[in-house]
């Protein structure tokens, strides 16, 4: 049976985007449709894990990153093909909408915080952590996204650069309101002898 999914063209180390161009695996492109996977992996494994957790407002918590995790998508269909040579791929394309939907979002969590004023030195639940590694990969994606508006300048970042520099903020806030007010700040005495 021949599979749906193996398809050996990328053998050679090569890939074809959705404009229809080969590059290499490692070519700025791919790194960034790389690095938008690595991002809705983690948020989809955070998603489980919240579903599956005791929090109160889990299934709201859940509904909000299963809207996320449809609109890498549309980030990935971007980067994937910065010239738009193929627009008709497009199903949507991340605007304005969406980042007021995302603050929002993060403006709602943060109302209910009390932080420390000193920098987080790390999770205190399984669950903060997990968004903690969400936000990271977020940041990296932040990264690709700019040294690909570089490489292609006539790739339109204007609204997917906010939108994901706002992403990697609502998971900070997420991260500690996943903690219950349980926060860790930084201690710099634990370095005293």
């Amino acid at each position: 049976m021949k599979s749906r999914v193996t398809t050996t063209k990328g053998d050679r180390g090569t890939t074809r985007t959705l404009a229809g161009d080969i590059f290499p695996k490692s070519h700025i492109i791919l790194e960034c449709t790389g690095a938008v996977d690595a991002l809705r992996a983690q948020t989809a494994l955070l998603r489980l894990q919240m579903i599956h957790s005791e929090l109160p407002d889990r299934q709201e918590l859940a509904q909000f990153l299963f809207w996320l995790l449809h609109t890498y998508f549309l980030i990935g269909t971007a980067v994937n093909d910065p010239t738009n040579k193929h627009p008709e791929y497009r199903k949507d394309t991340i605007g304005q909408k969406h980042l007021r939907r995302l603050e929002a979002e993060q403006s709602r969590l943060e109302a209910t915080l009390h932080l420390p004023k000193a920098f987080i030195v790390c999770a205190s639940t399984a669950l903060a952590a997990q968004a903690d590694v969400t936000a990271t990969v977020a940041r990296d994606l932040e990264r690709q996204i700019v040294r690909l508006n570089e490489a292609e300048p006539v790739f339109e970042v204007i609204d997917i650069l906010p939108f994901i520099n706002r992403l990697s903020d609502y998971l900070y806030v997420l991260a500690r309101h996943l903690e219950h007010g349980q926060h860790q700040p930084v201690d710099y005495s634990v370095l005293e002898p």
